[in-house]
C-alpha cells in the first residue's frame, strides 16, 4: 500500500473509532462510568465531546488531496499522548479504575498505538516517495 493511501485509510479508521467512542461516552456516560470506575468519576461526557471533535479533525485531514505533514504530525502526537496518558493512569496505582476499566484502558491504548504506528509509517512512505 502506498504511503498516502495507507495514511488516509488509517486516519479514516482512527476517525471512525474516535467518533464511535465519543458517541458511546456521551450516550452511555453513566453506564461506562459505573463499569470502568465503580462511580469514582462523575462523568466522561466531556471526553466524549472531545473525541467527536478529534474525529472530525482527523476525518477532515484524511480527506485532503495533499498530505499536510504538520496536521498529520499533530494527530500522531495526540494519539501518542493518549497512549502515554492511559498507561500512566493504569500504572499509577490509583484505584480510579476497576479491573475491567484497567483492561479496557490498556486495550484502547494499544488500538490507538496501532493507529499512530500506521499513520507514522504512511507519512514516512509518502514523504520518502515525494
Amino acid at each position: 500500500m502506498k504511503g498516502q493511501q495507507l495514511l488516509n485509510t488509517t486516519l479514516k479508521i482512527n476517525a471512525l473509532f474516535s467518533l464511535i467512542s465519543g458517541l458511546d461516552f456521551i450516550f452511555f456516560d453513566q453506564t461506562i462510568v459505573r463499569v470502568l470506575t465503580d462511580d469514582k468519576l462523575v462523568s466522561i461526557l466531556p471526553t466524549g465531546v472531545m473525541l467527536i471533535a478529534f474525529a472530525a479533525f482527523v476525518f477532515l485531514v484524511s480527506m485532503k488531496k495533499t498530505v499536510n505533514k504538520y496536521l498529520v504530525g499533530a494527530i500522531i502526537t495526540m494519539d501518542l499522548l493518549w497512549v502515554f496518558g492511559s498507561f500512566v493512569l493504569v500504572a499509577s496505582g490509583h484505584e480510579i479504575l476497576t479491573t475491567i476499566g484497567k483492561i479496557t484502558t490498556v486495550a484502547i491504548a494499544l488500538i490507538i498505538g496501532v493507529f499512530a504506528y500506521f499513520q507514522t509509517k504512511g507519512l514516512w512512505r509518502h514523504l520518502s516517495s515525494a
